[in-house]
Order: structure tokens, then sequence, then C-alpha cells
């Protein structure tokens, strides 16, 4: 059954999109985090819902793989296995600097999402499927850009659905969870290529000593919105900025 709309006032969007905030938990590997059974019960199937519901996201290509229209992905590793992983880092990358930011965000976290999306041209990753019709390679790009665009969406539902939840949220790039051998390892397919790395915080566990670095970019955004320009074909006089 498709979702029917609520009562949602834009104010009431306005305000959740304008909470979202990045923030960068850095929690102490040696020290574990104390998140008990009761604190994963109540917010891992939150989780999950807000992953489901992020999925609603638009996208404009059936992607088709395994069956599967969306040209995104989803894998949620919990609180222990991120520890786990935060334990062994760098038993499994021997070439990383020490202080490598990870294994702090592992070990902080309630649980981390993977988000992946799936190139369907782009040199290195799968070919056009066998039988498909040929596709012009300007075409092919676009096809991608809508693959990637759409699976962009997708994360952002799920920020501001996580932030909803009253979680904090840090989109990272991933570093090494963008490799190859880690990806292996967490059993995530070749056609696959990492867009986000969710890192999540519960909120009962927001008091516990840790390092939070707010994103860098939150207050360098433009206060009069010049990246705002009014396009104007009748000849009157066009606004430059929206403050």
């Amino acid at each position: 059954m498709e979702p029917t709309c609520a009562q949602t006032t834009p104010a009431q969007i306005a305000e959740l999109v304008q909470r979202r905030q990045t923030m960068k938990v850095l929690g102490d590997v040696t020290a574990k985090l104390k998140l008990d059974a009761q604190v994963a019960g109540r917010n891992d199937p939150k989780v999950v819902e807000a992953i489901k519901v992020a999925g609603w996201a638009p996208f404009h290509y059936d992607r088709g793989v395994n069956g599967i229209a969306e040209p995104w992905r989803a894998h949620v590793l919990w609180h222990q296995d991120c520890q786990k992983i935060a334990a062994e880092f760098y038993n499994w990358f021997d070439d990383v600097k020490p202080g490598n930011k990870l294994p702090s965000m592992l070990s902080a976290c309630g649980a981390l999402v993977l988000v992946t999306w799936l190139p369907q041209f782009r040199p290195g990753f799968n070919a056009p499927l066998a039988g498909s019709e040929e596709v012009a390679k300007e075409n092919q790009v676009d096809i991608d850009d809508e693959h990637l665009a759409a699976s962009s969406a997708m994360v952002q539902n799920l920020l501001l659905l996580l932030t909803a939840h009253s979680m904090g949220t840090y989109w990272s790039s991933g570093g090494q969870f963008r490799t190859r051998k880690m990806l292996d390892r967490l059993g995530i397919g070749s056609e696959e290529s990492l867009l986000a790395a969710v890192f999540v915080e519960y909120p009962e566990t927001m008091n516990q000593p840790a390092q939070r670095l707010p994103g860098k970019q939150r207050q360098s955004r433009s206060q009069r919105f010049e990246w705002i320009r009014e396009v104007n074909l009748s000849g009157g006089k066009q606004r430059s900025n929206f403050d």
C-alpha cells in the first residue's frame, strides 16, 4: 500500500531540513560505548524503517539488477559489528596512517548504513545487460547521472528521517569502506560503488564522552542565497538574490 499525503506543514518540513546537521562523533576505541540491548532494541527498528521510507526517493530508470529496479542498495552494520571492525581496522589495513578517524567513528556509532549505487555504463563496472539496445555514449552518461542523483536523494531522505528520530548523522564518503577489499569483506557486490557511509548516533548515547565535530561547511553557507537566480523571459527586472 502506497503512503497517503499526511497533514505535514511546509514549516515543519523546513524546520526538519534546517535542523539536520552534520556531526562527526569520535569515540575512544579502547573504552566501550555503553549501548545496551534495550537502547538497541528501541533504535535499530527505527533505522530500518527510516531506510525503507528513504527508498521512496524518485528514480528515472529501472536499474534492473537481480530483479531490483532501484539504482541504490543499503547495507546496515549494527553497533557490535561496527566495534568489531574498529578493533580489527589496523589488522585489515596495514597501509593507513595511525590516527585514522574511522575506528573512532565506528566505536561511537549505534549503526552504520552503507548506501551504494549501481553504475550502469561507467568504465570499470558492469557493461549493459546482454541483449539490451545499443545506447549512444552521451546517453549512457545521462543514465548514470540519473542513477547517481536518485541515490543521492535517497541518502538525503535517510538523513532527514534519522534527524526526525533525534539521531545524529554523519555522511562520510567512506574512506577504506570504498575499497574493494572492505566491500568484499562485507559481501557487497562488485557492481556496487559506495556513495555514502552514514554513521548514526543514538539519542541515548549523546551524553557519553566523545569528541563531536560539527560539519565544516555549515557556517559558510550563503546568507543572501546568491546561488539563486531568477529567470525572467518577459523583460522584467531579474532578482539576483533572495535574502
